[in-house]
């Protein structure tokens, strides 16, 4: 989808690298690198269940 903008986000700046998102993502559109997580955006289904389930957003 060329210019879809997700509605989802994560602020990485917050981001402590509990994985708890990761855990949480019905399809596994999230990873890890450098110690924060990072969503795959073709993935995405703008659920935002990992901003639900995140303590530090």
């Amino acid at each position: 989808m060329s210019g879809y903008v997700h509605s989802v986000t994560l602020d990485r700046e917050k981001c402590q690298g509990c994985t708890n998102c990761i855990k949480r993502c019905p399809v596994e559109a999230i990873r890890v690198h450098d110690g924060k997580a990072k969503i795959i955006e073709e993935r995405c289904i703008d659920c935002g269940e990992c901003i639900r389930c995140c303590q530090n957003h």
